[in-house]
């Protein structure tokens, strides 16, 4: 098992060791959750998707107001620094940027963000073939701009209140019955060979769900963007959730009622819709990093 002292923490420019990494006390990220992220993958140290990762993060400081933002070739040669010195054959990668340091609230802080990029020994990707049970939990908490924010906590406890229950992560779901989002995932439904996914208004679009409809809409799939009811959901053919991380999840189980295709299966079944957009999204995972993808 790869130990936690293994990769890079890069500080406003200051590669260090993890374990050496820090930021202020009075960092507006520490104090308020007043900060951005992204995180992604990254294979021989090359970051998977990267420009669209970037293009969402600066479109978020824009909505939120962060001032004397790093130009984006600064940020992408520290993140590189940061992968170079890590050395890791697969690396999970996280961009944060806060509003910076200053006073104690409300005192604004008065210099420029602060900026971390942490590549770690990526977790292991789950196979593809092994499903996971999902719960319902609610409507999702009020979003503000579309931008990954660093205030966490609700997903945080609507991931507890899943987890709690048996299962490995919570979906959103209006009071309409209207699917909208996991706590860390966006959420796809195999009905009839089309491919159904909620609207971007319904939830955080996440950069994997982009690039997977793209793949998918070259593969020649029927790809429909609109409103998921819970029903069809729970009756659909096969359903996933696709995470930066992770990649592609099938969903076995919905609120611990395994989840059955038409064809009298279980989900997942070989040859369907999400065995083969897991191996095209891992072909051009690979593909981007030059190295073989997985054989399955």
């Amino acid at each position: 098992m790869a130990s936690p002292r293994e990769g890079c923490v890069c500080v406003d420019g200051r590669l260090l060791a993890p374990q050496a990494a820090t930021v202020s006390a009075l960092d507006a990220g520490f104090l308020l959750g007043d900060g951005l992220f992204e995180s992604l993958r990254a294979s021989s140290g090359v970051s998977y998707l990267l420009d669209r990762h970037l293009a969402r993060l600066y479109a978020g400081a824009e909505q939120v107001g962060f001032e004397g933002m790093l130009t984006r070739e600064e940020l992408i040669g520290m993140v590189q620094a940061t992968l170079d010195r890590a050395d890791l054959q697969d690396a999970y990668l996280r961009i944060t940027v806060t509003r910076g340091r200053g006073g104690a609230p409300p005192a604004q802080p008065s210099g420029s963000p602060t900026v971390v990029i942490a590549a770690l020994p990526a977790p292991p990707p789950p196979d593809p073939a092994d499903g996971i049970a999902v719960a319902t939990i609610g409507p999702a908490p009020l979003h503000g701009p579309k931008a990954k924010s660093t205030s966490r906590q609700a997903a945080v406890l609507a991931r507890g209140r899943a987890e709690r229950s048996g299962a490995a992560e919570g979906l959103y779901v209006s009071g309409h019955g209207r699917v909208l989002e996991g706590t860390s995932s966006n959420v796809f439904a195999v009905c009839g060979g089309r491919l159904l996914t909620p609207p971007a208004e319904d939830c955080l679009p996440g950069v994997t769900r982009g690039r997977l409809l793209e793949l998918a809409r070259e593969d020649g799939l029927q790809v429909v963007e609109a409103p998921l009811d819970l029903a069809v959901l729970t009756s659909a053919d096969e359903a996933f959730l696709t995470n930066a991380v992770q990649g592609l999840r099938a969903i076995e189980m919905i609120d611990g009622q395994p989840l059955v295709t038409r064809q009298g299966g279980l989900f997942g079944s070989k040859g369907g819709v999400f065995d083969r957009l897991s191996i095209l999204y891992e072909e051009d995972r690979h593909r981007a990093a030059n190295v073989p993808a997985r054989r399955r």
